[in-house]
């Protein structure tokens, strides 16, 4: 049985899991996922993943021990504990005497994301010294939302409350996370790209301790259904593994640059204006097929370029617009074609039905 339920979101609780093509798809999430089946992969040299789905609370303090004493650089513990039991009294002393430990917290706000507060716990933090904590919530409001970003803090009036990304990273790599906090960004994109992690089952510990030195540990469900989310590359990621990549974004600084929404709107409005002046340069007979044939080949250009942008310079420009006005541009294109064919076939008609001109004779 698992010990707690995680809460990754800011609200809702659907336990219904469409796949991404029912989502809210972006053609961003097409570039992630095509980038994520390429062949090559890396294995990320700084994280490992041990599995604690079916655990108990006790099995869960004996995992602590263990990674006690393998010198890790950081702990991510992404489970709540909110209700105490009799025999969780080896489990607050394993949590009190694990080193370099991130404690998980879920937040919730109540006007409209300006400000959070804490509303789930594990029920001995207050007993703990020192102890760290940050939140495991995802920026969506939905249950089915593809998780695409991750938040960087929760400001609560006073403070800031730090992710559980961030807070992990504070302590791993202190100088990473001080980069992040420069950027200033409220949200940053997760590169999920091309990564896998090494994972642990709870009985290889002890044969596998070694691997553990000086590594993120993070400790987490990799089998409960009730944590599974929709990702630009997976239809069903569990939540630590999101938190994962997340880290590794940050880490790594494998950051993603959102071009500005002006910008994008510029590229569309060009787009659009060199639709209609081609048109205009092609005779009216062959024109409905030419600028098919070109309006595919622009879409060519913008998955190519696109997925070259994103994958080479990191740099996500929102084509959605540009294919828009393309489509408004197309559109303007098929009906000025129409009037002037239509305009074409009426003087000929008018010129038929026009009265003849008088002859007037002069009597001389």
């Amino acid at each position: 049985m698992h010990p707690a339920q995680p809460a990754h979101f800011l609200c809702g609780t659907d336990d219904i899991y469409p796949p991404p093509e029912r989502n809210d798809f972006t053609i961003n999430d097409f570039y992630n996922h095509v980038a994520d089946s390429r062949h090559v992969r890396t294995l990320d040299k700084d994280i490992v993943i041990i599995d604690i789905g079916d655990c108990g609370r006790e099995e869960i303090a004996n995992i602590l021990d263990i990674v006690s004493l393998c010198s890790p650089r950081a702990v991510g513990l992404d489970v709540v504990f909110e209700t105490p039991r009799e025999d969780d009294s080896h489990l607050i002393q394993a949590v009190a005497s694990c080193p370099n430990l991130i404690l998980a917290e879920s937040v919730g706000s109540d006007d409209a994301g300006k400000s959070f507060k804490v509303d789930r716990q594990t029920f001995f933090a207050d007993s703990l010294k020192d102890a760290s904590f940050g939140a495991i919530n995802f920026p969506t409001t939905r249950r089915d939302a593809t998780i695409r970003e991750f938040r960087v803090s929760y400001p609560d009036g006073t403070s800031d409350i730090p992710s559980f990304a961030l807070a992990v990273t504070r302590i791993a790599d202190p100088f990473a996370a001080e980069k992040l906090m420069l950027r200033g960004n409220r949200e940053e994109v997760i590169n999920f790209c091309s990564r896998t992690y090494l994972t642990m089952q709870p009985e290889e510990l002890a044969d596998r301790a070694p691997e553990l030195e000086d590594k993120i540990i993070l400790l987490g469900s990799l089998s409960g259904q009730e944590d599974l989310h929709v990702t630009p590359v997976k239809s069903a990621m569990t939540g630590v593994t999101i938190h994962a990549h997340a880290i590794s974004t940050i880490i790594n600084e494998s950051y993603f640059y959102k071009l500005n929404k002006y910008w994008n709107w510029v590229i569309a409005f060009l787009f659009c204006y060199m639709v209609i002046a081609i048109s205009q340069f092609i005779p009216s007979g062959v024109k409905g097929v030419v600028m098919r044939i070109f309006q595919i080949f622009i879409l060519y250009l913008t998955i190519r370029y696109g997925y070259d942008l994103f994958i080479r310079h990191s740099l996500i420009v929102n084509f959605s617009y540009s294919l828009l006005m393309i489509t408004f541009g197309l559109l303007a294109s098929d009906f000025w074609t129409g009037i002037e064919n239509l305009v074409a076939l009426a003087i000929p008609k008018l010129k038929a039905f026009s009265i003849p001109k008088l002859k007037i004779f002069n009597p001389r």
